[in-house]
């Protein structure tokens, strides 16, 4: 699963949520929500595809600073 983005408001860097609790029933209806600064985003169409089916593309590891193993 890709990571979320980062919340755009200039003050806040905080990762924004998938929140689906405060949107309508319907399965996919779904807005970015920023715990810390309390405001929604609409996910663009590219969120949209990669957040509903996965990514298509080879999974990116997620790794500290520290060198690679040999």
């Amino acid at each position: 699963m890709p990571l979320p983005p980062k919340c755009p408001t200039p003050d806040c860097d905080d990762w924004l949520w998938k929140d689906t609790a405060h949107t309508n029933t319907d399965w996919d209806n779904w807005r970015w929500w920023c715990c810390r600064c309390r405001h929604q985003w609409y996910p663009t169409a590219d969120q949209l595809q990669e957040f509903r089916y996965g990514t298509s593309r080879p999974a990116v590891a997620h790794r500290g600073p520290q060198p690679a193993r040999r």
